[in-house]
């Protein structure tokens, strides 16, 4: 409690208990309107306090940031391959989607890996850095066909794992589980959109949730026991938590505002996520059980994407700076 807090507390406390306050004249009436007086400084205090313990928590710095691209075209979904050395990320460029691959730490100019003109996006690295996961959109009759696919890392050995089961469906947002041994996409294929699994072999389907709302974006816990995702099933998107059977699904946030694409950290301590709660596009932090609520990136410009590095430093996309690139923090937190 802040000091001068404790010293109103202690004086009036000190008035009220003066030697002879109700046995020399004092009324029993004025003796309980200063008790009462004490009670009301003491609440304003407490009152106080916590205003003052709040404004703390909402005032921590945004954390220092490093840009690493800079060629201003959208960009969505950045992903680090294991080792760190790669940055993997979606570009929206003269009207096409590619997928990007980026060197860290040298001058190699980042390069397309997306063959052809089909649209290509939101790649996710296997566990080993072996392959990758991703959406290609494939030409079906006068339409596109929304597919998840495996890659090999250059783009390359495109091999079908989560596609349509009957009539023309949707799927994306692929997620490899820590172990290497299923990935979680969502797909509309029996109508409304859920969480899938599947082997990385495209066996071994099986649905994760079933809830007439619409859930996306599954994002594995480290340990491999959980998954996190985004639901509009209590009006407004929010995330939520499951475990990876599809039980026990739990509610993380609250807000007024859209909350999605969450992202685990390595530790498994941390889930981030994009929310506009605050009228702008920032990525916020919580615990896994939905605590502590942080605002990380405290900006007007619009930060969306959240990913984390392999050495635990938060990375998101954003238009800061003029153009969409993406940033990382410089030092984890």
């Amino acid at each position: 409690m802040r000091e001068d807090c404790k010293l109103r507390i202690a004086n009036c406390k000190l008035k009220i208990g003066e030697p002879g306050a109700s046995a020399t004249g004092v009324s029993p009436q004025n003796s309980r309107l200063k008790s009462c007086l004490t009670l009301t400084i003491i609440a304003i205090c407490i009152f106080q306090f916590s205003i003052f313990n709040l404004q703390s928590l909402s005032a921590v710095e945004p954390p220092p940031l490093t840009r690493l691209t800079s060629d201003g075209h959208f960009k969505q979904r950045p992903a680090w391959s294991p080792d760190g050395r790669q940055l993997l990320y979606t570009q929206h460029r003269a009207g096409k989607i590619n997928l990007v691959l980026l060197n860290i730490g040298d001058a190699t100019p980042p390069q397309v890996i997306t063959k052809g003109d089909l649209p290509e996006y939101d790649a996710v690295w296997s566990p080993d850095g072996r392959r990758l996961a991703l959406t290609h959109v494939k030409q079906s009759g006068t339409q596109g066909n929304v597919d998840v696919y495996t890659a090999a890392t250059d783009g390359t050995d495109l091999k079908l794992i989560g596609g349509d089961s009957g009539k023309l469906s949707h799927e994306e947002s692929a997620a490899w589980s820590p172990d290497g041994k299923r990935i979680a996409f969502t797909s509309t294929s029996q109508g409304n959109q859920e969480i899938y699994l599947v082997d990385p072999d495209g066996s071994n389907r099986q649905r994760l949730t079933n809830d007439p709302a619409i859930d996306a974006h599954p994002a594995w816990s480290p340990d491999g026991k959980r998954i996190a995702f985004a639901t509009n099933r209590w009006g407004d998107f929010e995330i939520a938590v499951m475990d990876a059977d599809g039980s026990n699904v739990t509610r993380l946030t609250d807000s007024r505002g859209l909350d999605d694409y969450p992202a685990w950290s390595p530790n498994g301590r941390t889930i981030a996520f994009a929310t506009h709660r605050d009228g702008n596009f920032e990525i916020y932090t919580i615990a896994p059980d939905g605590t502590r609520p942080i605002n990380v990136t405290q900006d007007p410009a619009l930060d969306n994407f959240p990913a984390w590095t392999p050495d635990g430093r938060l990375a998101f996309v954003s238009n800061r700076d003029g153009g969409f690139e993406v940033y990382a923090v410089v030092s984890g937190r």
